[in-house]
């Protein structure tokens, strides 16, 4: 399990840095990176090295280039409903799981608290299923049962 950073290794007199979370919508599509320097008419100095890449266009109309590896860990496919609802769902279980480290780690809260995050764990558990079934109703071929005849008597 990979290890939570939440402090930096930045530390001036002036300022602690501290993490953020966010997310944002971009849209993008795989490009080599002389293809991208050419598309965007200026030369990229990527700090990862290798072509394989994307093309990326953000919300404010900046593009940029970012290389694969870094593109796909920060993004996932969202063009459709099905695709934000596996992201959804992709979210949900991670933090189910570390709700679930949480509830079972000795001496990191209270009853109360416990008891609480108990309750939060069925709601999320819940809601996990509730995605599941709509992601499996939206992609499984739907079923139809033929009518059945009966003889008249």
């Amino acid at each position: 399990m990979k290890t939570e950073n939440t402090q930096s290794s930045v530390n001036t007199p002036y300022t602690v840095l501290v993490p953020y979370t966010g997310t944002k919508t971009v849209f993008a599509m795989p490009m080599a990176k002389p293809d991208a320097e050419k598309e965007l008419g200026r030369t990229i100095n990527a700090a990862t090295p290798g072509t394989e890449g994307y093309l990326v266009e953000y919300p404010d109309g900046y593009r940029s280039w970012s290389p694969k590896a870094v593109f796909e860990e920060a993004y996932k496919p969202s063009a459709t409903h099905v695709d934000r609802m596996k992201i959804e769902l992709a979210d949900l279980k991670h933090r189910i799981l570390k709700a679930t480290a949480a509830v079972y780690a000795p001496d990191l809260l209270s009853f109360d608290e416990r008891d609480d995050l108990k309750c939060q764990l069925k709601a999320m558990h819940e809601y996990a299923r509730i995605l599941f079934d709509r992601i499996r109703h939206a992609t499984e071929p739907r079923t139809t049962i033929a009518p059945v005849e009966f003889e008249q008597v």
